[in-house]
């Protein structure tokens, strides 16, 4: 029988194609896959950063924000405290006036004169503008009011403000007994600041009277945050009086003196302040000269909008980032499918018959080794296909030479039954029990190509039945003595795995022997410390001629005479290593004349 081999193994047309059979809708496609990977990646990256650039630049402007504003303070402070100590010095240069001191002194300077008070006023004029704080020009006038109500005053401003009863109410509200710089301001005339000192004698310690400078607030405020930023603003205070650089800000700068106990304790104090509901930072500092605290304030708006700004430019940028990526991902994503589309087209056409192998592929060297061995893939497919095909070819005509010689068993079956029958009718038992174990044989032979294990027990009955044969072929030759524990009756085992064996012993080991044989089939359970998983040891053991020589069981080769049992000997050994490895080979042991054992070794397993 002759077949046209085929020349390139193709599937058949017929064959469904699985990947078209799929929903294309739930597979996401690999150039998708890369762009969102990309894309996802760098977003995730670039949102992260975003988050770190925003919180570090938050955390940089704020300290920006404090050392600008402590700077600011110091400043500030700086020009306030020149100008309170200058305002002062005023006080003991005016006392330096014998004239003035003297009066001051005198048990009555109430009874000064016109002309002593003229004097004393003229030489209080000429002194201050020797002082620095003249060149200001913000003093409005100088009072000195004596122990006894005696009035000595100039005005420095160019405008008379007589000396009101306003004063006095300020006068009678002082404590007296202070001897440092004071700040005031009086309800009706927010417009002025007052710096007071009491004057004491300088021998006796007694109180002399009240130096007042009457200050016009707006001009000495303006002159303080000269060169300021007008968007913030100064605040000053203490429990007398608060005073503002905008007086837009009076309310906020009211909240702020009345929290004013949490942090002035410190030396300088930064910190944010919640004030008429909305956020502020501030800055604040004792000044210990006047009893006065100031402090430097600015929305947190101003804070934001910057920050604000400086994150619109990053989000420019990020959204630049992120097109840029796109677009590379779709490059990269398109660079890395071309070839992958052109291999699944050309594979396409290999599946449909047009072509039988892949093109070179060398855009890239991973897709080149791909193609090479996709195409080494089909050439071993061929040869495979073509081998599969010529080995059904012989299995197919071998088929039909067995179908051409094969003899119904049954009929077998039945003719040894037959003779089984006669042979119990004239009643010759050996002849019955002979025919019997045949067809229990043949039977058992037919069986055990259809099922690969069965119970040791009936592999035994089957081996006994071979026995009992050769017994009686042999007579008395033959001794036969088995040794297998009960519990191992159950275990599933190779069918026919020692009949094979048994027969060997018999023909190859006992029959040529002189004399009297013995055989011994011996199994024993090994214990699981013996071996990875409990086992059974096979053995046959006879005292036959034995081997001059181990041989490989896979060596020996068949003779015309005895070729069924080395072909038996030769397929169990191959059949062991094929169903548990190579461990389970045959095993030979011989020591000639003498002793010979032939065993193997099988898994103990419960049930089939």
């Amino acid at each position: 029988m002759h077949e046209k081999k085929p020349s390139v193994f193709r599937p058949k047309k017929t064959m469904p194609n699985k990947t078209k059979e799929k929903n294309p809708h739930k597979i996401i496609s690999l150039r998708l896959f890369i762009t969102l990977t990309i894309c996802l990646t760098v977003s995730v990256i670039l949102i992260f950063s975003g988050v770190l650039y925003y919180s570090k630049t938050a955390d940089i402007l704020m300290e920006n924000y404090e050392r600008s504003f402590t700077s600011q303070l110091s400043q500030v402070n700086q020009k306030i405290s020149d100008q309170i100590a200058a305002v002062d010095s005023v006080a003991p240069l005016f006392l330096s006036d014998t004239l003035l001191l003297n009066t001051l002194e005198s048990p009555d300077s109430s009874h000064v004169g016109y002309d002593t008070r003229l004097a004393i006023e003229k030489q209080m004029s000429s002194m201050y503008y020797r002082t620095s704080i003249a060149s200001h020009n913000f003093t409005d006038s100088i009072f000195i009011i004596s122990k006894d109500n005696a009035l000595f005053h100039i005005y420095t401003s160019g405008s008379f403000q007589p000396y009101t009863e306003q004063n006095e109410a300020l006068l009678a509200r002082l404590d007296k007994t202070c001897p440092s710089l004071m700040c005031r301001m009086l309800p009706s005339d927010e417009n002025s600041i007052y710096f007071i000192r009491n004057l004491f004698n300088g021998n006796s310690g007694y109180y002399m009277g009240t130096f007042f400078i009457k200050i016009n607030r707006q001009k000495w405020m303006q002159y303080c945050v000269e060169g300021f930023d007008p968007s913030w603003f100064i605040c000053l205070y203490n429990d007398e009086m608060t005073l503002v650089s905008n007086e837009a800000m009076k309310k906020e700068c009211l909240e702020l003196a009345a929290h004013a106990t949490s942090y002035t304790s410190r030396p300088t104090a930064f910190h944010e302040e919640i004030l008429n509901g909305e956020p502020y930072f501030a800055a604040s500092e004792h000044l210990s000269g006047a009893g006065l605290t100031s402090a430097v304030i600015a929305p947190k708006d101003l804070l934001l909008k910057d920050l604000n700004s400086t994150l619109e430019t990053y989000l420019l940028f990020l959204v630049l980032t992120v097109l840029i990526a796109i677009a590379a991902a779709v490059f990269i994503s398109q660079m890395i499918t071309v070839p992958i589309r052109r291999m699944i087209y050309h594979i396409n056409q290999i599946s449909d018959g047009t072509s039988s192998r892949l093109p070179p592929m060398k855009m890239y060297h991973e897709f080149k080794i791909w193609a090479d061995s996709f195409n080494q893939m089909l050439q071993q497919l061929d040869t495979y296909y073509t081998d599969n095909f010529q080995k059904q070819l012989l299995l197919k005509n071998a088929e039909i030479r067995a179908l051409q010689s094969q003899m119904n068993p049954h009929f077998l079956f039945n003719v040894l039954n037959t003779i089984a029958w006669k042979a119990q009718i004239i009643h010759n038992e050996e002849i019955y029990q002979m025919v019997i174990s045949l067809g229990e044989l043949l039977k058992a032979n037919t069986l055990s190509k259809e099922t690969d294990f069965i119970e040791l027990e009936k592999e035994m009955a089957y081996v006994k039945f071979y026995i009992y044969l050769q017994q009686c072929r042999f007579e008395d030759r033959i001794d036969c003595v088995i040794r297998i524990p009960d519990e191992l009756m159950k275990c599933p085992v190779p069918c026919f795995c020692i009949q094979p064996l048994v027969e060997n012993a018999i023909i190859h080991g006992l029959e040529p022997k002189k004399g009297k044989g013995k055989l011994i089939i011996q199994i024993v359970p090994l214990t699981p410390g013996d071996c990875e998983e409990p086992e059974m040891e096979i053995a046959i053991i006879d005292n036959g001629i034995g081997f001059t020589e181990i041989p490989d069981v896979r060596t020996i080769s068949s003779s015309a005479e005895d070729s069924h049992t080395h072909i038996g000997l030769k397929n169990l050994d191959k059949r062991l290593e094929l169903l548990f490895g190579e461990k389970a080979r045959i095993k030979i042991e011989s020591v000639p004349n003498l002793c010979t054992t032939i065993s193997f070794r099988l898994p103990r397993r419960e049930k089939l």
